[in-house]
């Protein structure tokens, strides 16, 4: 068996509010990740397919030890 992983971009639009004396002050708070986001939506795939990045081979032993539940924890 195997493990696969893959990833995908995606587009994001993050709202900030940002109290602050001026334009500039509040985009550099921002910069400076003084300011937490206020919303996310989700917009869109910037990509069209999924990128492999890693295939793992998952041998068969370590699955059975992975997967084993103790008799101890069953009650």
């Amino acid at each position: 068996m195997k493990k696969f992983t893959f990833w995908r971009n995606a587009i994001v639009a993050e709202t900030y509010v940002v109290e602050a004396k001026s334009e500039e002050e509040a985009r550099e708070m921002i910069r400076e990740g003084a300011v937490e986001v206020f919303s996310e939506e989700w917009i869109d795939w910037l990509s069209d397919d999924f990128e492999l990045e890693d295939v793992e081979e998952i041998d068969p032993l370590y699955r059975m030890v992975k997967d084993y539940k103790s008799v101890d924890s069953l009650g």
